[in-house]
């Protein structure tokens, strides 16, 4: 039978190999991270959103856009077209969104009770 030192043995022995099994977080890579840059223009009208990756965390900084099919586009942000996609789409993500705008903002008038009486 094991004596309680063998014991406590394998459980250090085991603790020792799980985290040489298991990265740490440094060594993991982001799933948004982006390794090389499309070679053309995408346009614009098929450009919804965007996301920019780190350097910090990342090998290379770099911007996602998001298209409007969903697939998900890395390009190079020092691109004079990537710079101005990101500004457009900052600005329309400023604007009131057109039913925003129809509606207009609402406001509370105070109800004139007139000469009720109360019974």
């Amino acid at each position: 039978m094991a004596g309680p030192s063998s014991i406590i043995a394998g459980f250090l022995l085991l603790a020792l190999c799980v985290q040489c099994i298991i990265p740490t977080g440094s060594v993991v890579t982001p799933f948004s991270c982006c390794f090389n840059f499309t070679a053309k223009k995408i346009p614009q009208k098929r450009v919804v959103s965007y996301q920019l990756t780190s350097g910090s965390t990342c090998v290379q900084a770099g911007v996602i856009f998001t298209t409007t099919a969903g697939r998900k586009v890395c390009a190079d942000p020092s691109q004079l077209w990537v710079q101005e996609y990101k500004k457009n789409l900052d600005s329309k993500q400023k604007q009131p969104s057109a039913e925003a705008r129809v509606r207009g903002v609402k406001v509370r008038r105070p109800r004139h009770r007139g000469n009720r009486t109360a019974i």
